[in-house]
């Protein structure tokens, strides 16, 4: 093969690449992305670690409902630019169409609060629920293997989520 030929082929390579990267929009991104942004706190709560906390309280047992992972990304003590970059990463999450829109509702000016779930069949795998306003920029995705009946019980619960 000749070398210019290796060159189209090589282009044409990091081409598809960065198509499919760009694509590739998803809630890990965004958190992958902002979670070393100064002062920018995140959590994340494992499988291990809800089995632990079932057996400590045993009253987590009900909430057995296929979560096998929690992560918490809160942008509220970082400065204008790290959190107008999030503001428009969840707009181009919202726009991309790999998640299903269940809830949005405005409260007030600028204060947004919206959820997010992508299905398998009968089974929910993620759901995202993202806060965007003065005061607080936060998203929570929610991992696991959840049945649709759970879904809105783990919604109505969202108040809890952001209130401190």
């Amino acid at each position: 093969m000749n070398k210019p030929m290796r060159m189209v082929i090589m282009l044409l390579i990091s081409l598809l690449t960065i198509s499919c990267s760009m694509l590739n929009r998803n809630a890990d991104d965004i958190i992958n992305d902002m979670r070393d942004a100064r002062h920018a706190q995140y959590f994340n709560v494992g499988s291990g670690l809800l089995g632990l906390g079932r057996l400590i309280l045993p009253t987590l047992s009900d909430a057995n409902i296929g979560i096998t992972s929690i992560q918490l990304l809160d942008l509220s003590k970082c400065n204008g630019s790290d959190r107008d970059k999030f503001r428009k990463r969840l707009q181009n999450l919202y726009k991309a169409r790999t998640y299903e829109e269940i809830m949005t509702s405005q409260q007030g000016y600028g204060e947004q609060q919206t959820v997010l779930v992508r299905r398998n069949g009968q089974y929910v795998n993620e759901i995202v629920i993202a806060n965007a306003s003065a005061t607080t920029d936060a998203m929570l995705v929610i991992n696991g293997h959840i049945n649709v009946d759970y879904l809105e019980r783990i919604i109505n619960d969202q108040k809890n989520y952001f209130n401190r």
